[in-house]
């Protein structure tokens, strides 16, 4: 199974932080941004899971995020340091890459 790098945007929608995949359009929510990194990588493994359970690899066929969540992850100027390992076990995924965005949603 080949791994993959996931970058992910993070920003404050009203009283939660949302987490949005870029390259799969994976999205989480977390009451502090501390927790963040732990609820993208749980909604990574459950879509790794489901797709699985529907007969195909891990997390293939899921579509990238819309293009503004990408423009806003390039335009973000934090990056978010990960200290412990969040990934899971047989989760294709190698690096994650989490910024913070200080934009607002539309």
């Amino acid at each position: 199974m080949s791994t993959r790098t996931i970058n992910a945007i993070v920003f404050k929608e009203g009283d939660v932080w949302v987490i949005q995949g870029i390259e799969l359009d994976i999205v989480a929510r977390a009451s502090n941004v501390a927790d963040a990194p732990e609820a993208f990588m749980r909604a990574v493994a459950d879509n790794a899971v489901i797709t699985e359970e529907l007969g195909r690899a891990p997390l293939a066929g899921i579509r990238p995020a819309p293009e503004h969540f990408r423009l806003m992850f390039e335009r973000a100027k934090t990056a978010l340091s990960l200290v412990q390992d969040v990934t899971f076990p047989r989760l294709p995924v190698n690096d994650v890459h989490l910024r913070l965005s200080s934009e607002a949603l539309a």
